[in-house]
């Protein structure tokens, strides 16, 4: 007999790094998920950003349930 699990995953912040969102310049309403990476502080330069495809799992304002599956955000599009 096997028992049913719940997978888990690692959620949370990116060491040396913050999770940003841009909005879209089309539609402002799309907000782009980016990364503003440190860099170390003598070198006098501000964070490289970059594109971050970590989906919610590293944003901190994100409540994961594995088992509710990811927000659909493009349904209302859809309907459209």
């Amino acid at each position: 007999m096997t028992s049913a699990t719940t997978p888990t995953v690692t959620t949370g912040p990116l060491p040396a790094s913050t999770k940003v969102f841009k909005p879209g310049v089309v539609h402002p309403e799309i907000r782009v998920p980016m990364r503003e990476i440190a860099v170390h502080p003598s070198s006098g330069e501000p964070p490289v950003t970059v594109y971050d495809s970590s989906g919610p799992y590293t944003d901190p304002e994100a409540g994961i349930a594995i088992e509710r599956g990811l927000p659909r955000l493009r349904e209302g599009w859809i309907a459209t």
